[in-house]
C-alpha cells in the first residue's frame, strides 16, 4: 500500500514538473522569437525629417506630405524655424 501511494505521488510531482516546465519554457521560446525577429526586407523606409531616422512606412507618421517616426517629432518640425 506504501509502494502504491509513493508511485502515486511521484506520478502527480512528475506531471506537475511537466506543466510548469513547458509553461515557463513556451513562454521564454516566444520572447526569445520575438526579439530575433527581423521587420521584412521589402518593407519600404522614410525618413524621419525631424530626428532623421528611418522607419517602415506602414507605421511612419505622415503630416503635411512629409514623413515622421512618431506624431512628437511631427509636431516638433512644424515648429522649427
Amino acid at each position: 500500500m506504501l509502494t502504491f501511494r509513493l508511485i502515486i505521488l511521484l506520478l502527480l510531482a512528475y506531471l506537475i514538473f511537466f506543466i510548469v516546465s513547458t509553461f515557463f519554457f513556451s513562454s521564454r521560446t516566444k520572447r526569445l522569437k520575438g526579439s530575433k525577429e527581423r521587420p521584412d526586407q521589402d518593407q519600404e523606409l522614410v525618413l524621419c525629417l525631424h530626428c532623421q531616422s528611418y522607419v517602415p512606412k506602414t507605421e511612419a507618421v505622415f503630416s503635411r506630405g512629409r514623413y515622421f517616426c512618431r506624431e512628437e517629432c511631427a509636431r516638433l518640425f512644424v515648429r522649427a524655424p
